[in-house]
């Protein structure tokens, strides 16, 4: 990770910690701004903030049905709306990450194989925890975590909380999902897993190209980075690197040099990048995986009341994917179309280490650390035609990408919890006056997280093909004559987040009812550096004819690019304010009730106060000497940008129970909420950058608001004593001013967003969910007693205004981009009587849902219904071994975009095939 993006991170936080602390207490966004003794620094260097001491100001901080069973006693025990999903249930279906896992429950949909949207609304409505405190995200367009970097491996179950309670972030929308990690045995384990695969995609050659030593660790051996000759010029030269600001710079430091000096010094910066790209076809390599998890206890003390528990768990994963994607613009799809390439090398590896304390049941410390790493090599050929590049005219454009993307999480958490139980009270005669005081309970945590992504060296060159105009057989190709023929980008994210936080609950317990009383306080701080440097090489000799013949290797060597006469040259890139820097911090005090009568009634509510700060400001990263780079703004325009605010939000929850209501137990549930969802840290940054997935050019809105949440919940639960259950719920929930994400104005080649606050919006819907042993013993025998159902159907639907503010959206009353008016979850499992074999068939779909929104009277695209279908097979020969067949996509589905009655984009993802063998002592 660049050295200037941990400086950025301290950066963030020093300003955000430097303006709310000057400002004062009373201090708050839309008041005048910052007194005058606030003073932020527009080129403030790493050195400087140690000699300040800002940084110092603020720390930044069985099977499936008995395994379904596991999971009710916490649902039934839950105070609000809640769907749970355990390890078993996770293996039983053989999902590899968090995020594949979570599609299972209803109301859940999966966008990107990376994020959940829950009951219609997106990853800015959901949070996500880890045992309960915040994480950081690596990922470089949102400001939460993508879920595909937890592996299942890692997981001891799954919640996502759908209603809300005043112990929870008050950023909470559709639901909370909390990912809980392995706990410690009881007893000793030991296990070892080896896994293979392969993907129908994948068995033809794969592309690839020539990368670092460390490429099948996930991670770049520096063959890839920005040169550090490179980053030395730009301080050298005042953040350009053409050939009269090279002549500047060295006319200012004295001699005698002319412009062809310059231009050298240019051309053997150019040749000091990484220009080792050209990419080839190789045969397939079948999926690779390998696990081991080990543990114990130890119990000590005079009666053994002392526990030690350990756990460790290491887990590694490559594979290589290919795709290919079709592209077609709407208003002349047999014209403009395009025919992507791509293969993908996906390496993750995951490291985790608990380390548990406890003193019989009242008191226990547990430590959590974990590492995880997931990288994406890709290599890709893109080619086709538009208006400059006519098939008729026998042209046809061609694109050559590699893109490698490091993302980490490093997280070290530490949890206690204290109970004046029996156990404690009778250590000692003195603690007798404390009895009153018995089930007085105090727990504390504090995670210390870091999140990273790495893109270096990120390569996109431009080339042409001349083709037969009828068949479409490539005649010959070479590079585009450009001065950016080929652009490099070099990206790098850090987030770091540091929380924590204590709660104090006391029981009481009456004849008929109890009451259970509690409040706590919690610190939130995040802090982010995004560095961006976009650096073009290209020539602007006339007549490139012969020159750029051949493939990027054969055109850009040391040799072409040196010679004078080829006027190869590098130059910046990119509208120079790419990068930011941010920070936010929260922090939170509540109080909350449960009380319980006759075992008939149950009432639970409580208020939550958050004091909530926010700073995101951009950053000129051409313009450094030893620190991050220089803020583009003045004092006054910094405190503008710096938001803060304060809030109340109350929550309640009403619950009913009885027995032998059709089932031995039953739930009626009533919950109500009022909840916020804030702008991200890029969304309010006065930062223009290009996303580097999508090439968009995103602006922010510093003008944005939060939005106001009022959540309405009803749920009926029926608990069968078998293990059987049936759930129907419905959700009501009203948004004022949603964030939305908007085309602005741009051309063929430069798609441009920004963020808007729409008018309102709103999203309801009726939720199905049920496990149930399948009535189909008397026609199958006596096996088919063992075979079961689950599921769940969620309908919904949503609307939102825009009004006034993107007026030249086709549609301004639509439903919620990326919302879908059904998915359908399914499952028909078997569990022979031995226990030696299960097997499960698994379908999932979802209905269409809005993909982006169309402009100037152009229909909105819409992301066709994906039916899912997979199937698992496992086999359980002795008490030791386990083997794993896993079929994904056995339907061999494909994701199809249609704009009006164009399929604008076409993807196919294959079928998959894995298998395993598990050995556990």
């Amino acid at each position: 990770m660049n050295h200037r993006v941990s400086s950025a991170v301290r950066l963030a936080l020093t300003l955000s910690s430097g303006l709310f602390a000057a400002a004062g207490a009373g201090w708050a966004q839309g008041q005048p701004g910052a007194p005058e003794a606030v003073q932020v620094p527009e080129n403030q260097t790493e050195d400087q903030e140690a000699a300040d001491g800002g940084v110092d100001e603020i720390i930044v901080i069985g099977r499936q049905r008995s395994a379904a069973t596991d999971v009710i006693t916490e649902r039934i025990e839950q105070e609000v709306v809640a769907d749970f999903l355990a390890a078993e249930q996770i293996s039983r279906v053989g999902d590899s990450s968090v995020s594949l896992a979570l599609r299972r429950l209803p109301g859940v949909t999966l966008v990107n194989d990376q994020f959940i949207y829950v009951r219609g609304l997106g990853e800015r409505y959901s949070s996500t925890t880890l045992n309960g405190a915040n994480v950081p995200s690596p990922d470089l367009t949102r400001n939460v975590i993508p879920l595909d970097l937890f592996p299942s491996a890692i997981i001891s179950s799954l919640a996502v909380l759908k209603g809300f309670t005043a112990d929870m972030p008050a950023a909470f929308g559709g639901g909370s999902v909390d990912i809980r990690t392995l706990s410690i045995p009881e007893e000793p384990t030991l296990s070892f897993k080896v896994a293979g695969g392969w993907n129908s995609e994948s068995s033809d050659d794969r592309l690839t190209y020539p990368g670092g030593s460390d490429d099948w660790l996930g991670t770049d051996d520096g063959k890839r980075e920005l040169p550090q000759s490179v980053v030395d010029a730009i301080q050298t030269y005042q953040g350009e690197l053409d050939a009269n600001s090279i002549l500047a710079g060295l006319r200012d430091s004295g001699g005698l040099y002319t412009l062809a000096d310059a231009e050298a010094i240019n051309r053997q910066l150019a040749s000091s990048l990484n220009r080792d790209v050209d990419i080839d076809a190789k045969g397939s390599t079948p999926d690779v995986g390998l696990e081991a998890v080990a543990g114990n206890s130890w119990y000590f003390g005079s009666n053994e009341d002392w526990r030690l528990g350990v756990l460790g768990l290491v887990d590694y994963g490559n594979q290589w994917r290919n795709k290919e994607r079709v592209s077609r613009k709407l208003g002349a799809p047999d014209i403009e179309n395009s025919i992507t390439r791509q293969t993908t090398n996906q390496v993750s590896m995951t490291g985790s280490l608990n380390i548990g304390l406890a003193f019989t049941e009242d008191h226990s410390i547990d430590v959590n650390g974990l590492y995880l790493r997931n990288t994406d090599d890709e290599a890709s050929i893109a080619t086709g035609n538009n208006g400059s590049f006519l098939r008729a005219d026998g042209r046809q454009f061609r694109t050559y990408q590699t893109r490698y993307e490091e993302r980490a999480l490093e997280l070290i958490q530490i949890r206690g919890r204290h109970q004046l139980g029996p156990d404690t009270l009778g250590l000692t005669s003195l603690l007798s006056p404390l009895e009153f005081l018995e089930g007085l309970t105090f727990t504390w945590y504090y995670s210390d997280a870091t999140a990273t992504t790495d893109i270096p060296n990120e390569v996109s060159i431009a080339a042409i093909d001349v083709i037969d105009p009828q068949s479409g057989q490539l005649l010959s190709t070479g590079l585009r004559p450009s001065n950016t023929t080929a652009d490099y980008r070099f990206t790098d994210l850090e987030d770091k987040v540091q929380s924590g936080g204590w709660e104090l609950s006391m029981p009481f317990v009456f004849d008929s009812s109890e009451l259970q009383v509690s409040g706590g306080w919690e610190r939130y701080e995040k802090g982010r550096g995004y560095l961006q440097s976009q650096l073009g090489l290209g020539t602007s000799l006339p007549n490139t004819s012969p020159l750029l013949s051949g493939t990027p290797g054969q055109v850009l060597t040391d040799a072409n690019i040196l010679n004078p006469a080829n006027l190869f040259a590098l130059s910046i890139g990119g509208v120079g304010t790419e990068s930011y820097l941010a920070a936010e911090i929260v922090n939170a005090s509540y109080v909350q009730f449960d009380f319980k009568w006759n075992d008939a009634w149950r009432v639970a509510g409580g208020v939550r106060y958050e004091d909530f700060q926010q700073l995101s400001v951009p950053v000129d990263q051409y313009q450094f000497d030893t620190g991050v780079g220089k803020i583009p703004l003045t004092t006054a325009e910094l405190t503008n940008l710096a938001k803060a605010e304060d809030d109340f939000y109350p929550t309640l929850a009403l619950t009913h129970m009885r027995r032998d209501f059709w089932a031995e137990e039953f739930q009626f549930r009533f919950g109500w909420s009022q909840t916020t969802a804030r702008p991200d840290l890029r969304e309010i940054s006065n930062a223009t950058y290009i996303d580097p997935i999508t090439d968009a050019r995103v602006s922010g809105n510093p003008d944005l608001k939060t939005s106001a949440i009022t959540n309405f919940d009803l749920r009926g639960e029926w608990f069968f004593g078998s293990g059987d259950n049936f759930t129907v719920s419905a959700f009501y929930k009203d948004i004022a001013d949603p964030i939305e994400a908007v085309e602005g104005p741009g051309s063929d080649d430069n798609f441009s967003l920004s963020f808007v606050n729409a008018e309102s919006a709103e999203v309801y819907g009726i939720e199905v969910e049920w496990l149930k042993a399948a009535p189909l013993g008397e026609m199958l025998g006596a096996w088919g007693n063992d075979l079961f159902v689950s599921g769940n159907i969620t309908l919904s639907d949503s609307e939102i205004s825009l009004g006034s503010t993107a007026l030249n959206l086709t549609n301004d009353t639509r439903r919620l981009a990326q919302h879908s008016q059904y998915v359908v979850n399914l499952q028909l499992g078997y569990d022979a009587p031995s226990g030696r074999h299960s097997t499960t068939l698994i379908y999932n779909t979802v209905g269409e849902r809005v993909y982006f929104a169309g402009l100037s009277g152009a229909p909105d695209a819409y992301e066709q219904p994906f039916n899912s279908l997979d199937w698992t097979y496992s086999f359980y020969p002795n008490d030791l071994l386990t083997f794993k067949l896993r079929v994904q996509n056995l339907l061999s589905e494909d994701v199809e975009i249609e704009q009006g009655n164009v399929t604008i984009l076409e993807q196919s993802l294959g079928t998959s095939f894995k298998v395993d063998a598990t050995l556990k002592f």
